[in-house]
């Protein structure tokens, strides 16, 4: 959330599956987009 309003979410099917080091960098990338 940024200013109350949802900037980004990581749903279930993107998350299934995928490497922990896959799904960390995607949250690490939407991070800096948003909290920089």
């Amino acid at each position: 959330f940024k200013d109350g309003q949802l900037v980004s979410m990581v749903e279930r099917h993107q998350i299934e599956g995928r490497p922990a080091q896959v799904i960390a960098q995607h949250l690490i990338s939407v991070f800096d987009e948003h909290c920089n």
